[in-house]
């Protein structure tokens, strides 16, 4: 996880990492789609779920990030 002007940004494994902690997730996935992190999950109660996010490519680092705030915006949001 990296911290930039206070926003957190994690990688693709971190993302999936964070979202069964934090959300009570079943399983999660992420690939790339058409520029856009896709992230596909599956709640307790069952429900199959999918989202894109923007990705973003922080300065002096090869590794494609999204932002935790806009995860967690897109899921407490939906719920």
């Amino acid at each position: 996880m990296r911290k930039v002007n206070d926003d957190y940004y994690l990688n693709r494994a971190e993302v999936i990492d964070y979202l069964i902690a934090a959300y009570s997730l079943r399983w999660c996935n992420t690939k790339w789609s058409t520029g856009l992190i896709r992230i596909n999950c599956q709640d307790k109660t069952g429900n199959l779920r999918s989202y894109r996010v923007n990705s973003y490519k922080l300065k002096n680092s090869r590794t494609v990030r999204v932002n935790k705030n806009e995860l967690d915006v897109l899921f407490l949001g939906l719920k």
